[in-house]
């Protein structure tokens, strides 16, 4: 092992089992440790410190939302069963990357992919992005994950579909004004530890709050919804625009609320900009997403 020397790596695709994540935009790793930290009674330096659990956590961004929720299920996440990797591409001095197996990687046998949210914005010159997260479990007494250097990679970095602002179909009535969007899965997985283990070997999904925001413009929408909560009647979706594509060509994501509550959350503005409202929708049941929809015109 080379430790010590100056070395520099990148972010590459991430595998999980059957999918592989290409359009990788970040890559985040937290252990998530608790700590027993003991004193002596009469002292106040610790005297011991000892891992009590941990609940690693991975956090991915990509592009290529289209073909992530293809295989990761808004509501229930991708349960990973055979391989979860993360992978960093070592970087060559005096050139670009190294293409010898001089890679590092995270892997895992078993692990929960979640998703967490998708974002954009009107005039961005970025994409539409999707951030989820990995949770690696314990395998028998293994760690949850294990790090391997001098590796190979698996995929090849690629941009296969990107994404941008779309209209919302609010109770039944489209809405062109809207500057930025949010949707958050709301998806709470919960650790099994038990017997003094640190590392959990399993777990579940415990909860889900769907949620959904997007800012506009139309102020007369502030006039239909007021200042409380109000009832979803007609139901609300949230488009994703594929670009390159027209609105009939079948090929932008949906996601559906047809139960819920929503509300004016804010409404702000500043000098000659215009007036931005923020609409917060909550929903009730699960939360629907179809990749592959036509945008309403009218």
């Amino acid at each position: 092992m080379t430790l010590g020397v100056m070395q520099n790596f990148g972010i590459f695709p991430a595998v999980f089992d059957g999918l592989t994540i290409n359009h990788m935009l970040s890559l985040g790793f937290s252990t998530n440790i608790q700590q027993l930290i003991s004193r002596a009674g009469g002292s106040v330096d610790p005297a011991l410190i000892a891992e009590i659990a941990r609940e690693n956590e991975i956090r991915l961004t990509t592009g290529d939302i289209g073909t992530v929720l293809g295989s990761v299920s808004p509501t229930n996440g991708l349960a990973v069963t055979t391989s979860g990797e993360i992978q960093y591409q070592k970087r060559q001095s005096g050139g670009v990357f190294t293409t010898s197996s001089e890679h590092v990687t995270l892997n895992s046998t078993k692990g929960m992919l979640i998703p967490r949210t998708i974002n954009s914005s009107q005039d961005s010159q970025e994409a539409a992005t999707l951030e989820l997260s990995y949770i690696p479990l314990r395998v028998g007494t293994n760690a949850p994950f294990i790090v391997n250097v001098n590796q190979s990679l698996t995929g090849v970095p690629g941009v296969n579909t990107l994404y941008k602002q779309g209209p919302i179909v609010f109770e039944d009535t489209t809405l062109f004004d809207i500057q930025d969007s949010t949707t958050d899965f709301g998806i709470t997985f919960e650790h099994w530890r038990g017997s003094g283990a640190t590392a959990a070997a399993d777990g579940s999904i415990t909860k889900r709050e769907p949620k959904m925001e997007f800012t506009g413009r139309n102020l007369e929408l502030l006039n239909s919804i007021g200042g409380g909560l109000v009832g979803m009647t007609e139901g609300i979706t949230q488009y994703y625009r594929q670009i390159g594509y027209t609105d009939n060509a079948g090929a932008h994501i949906a996601i559906s609320f047809s139960a819920g509550t929503y509300e004016i959350s804010d409404v702000s503005g500043q000098g000659q900009n215009s007036v931005d409202q923020k609409v917060t929708v909550m929903g009730t049941g699960t939360i629907s997403v179809t990749v592959g929809a036509s945008i309403p015109t009218s």
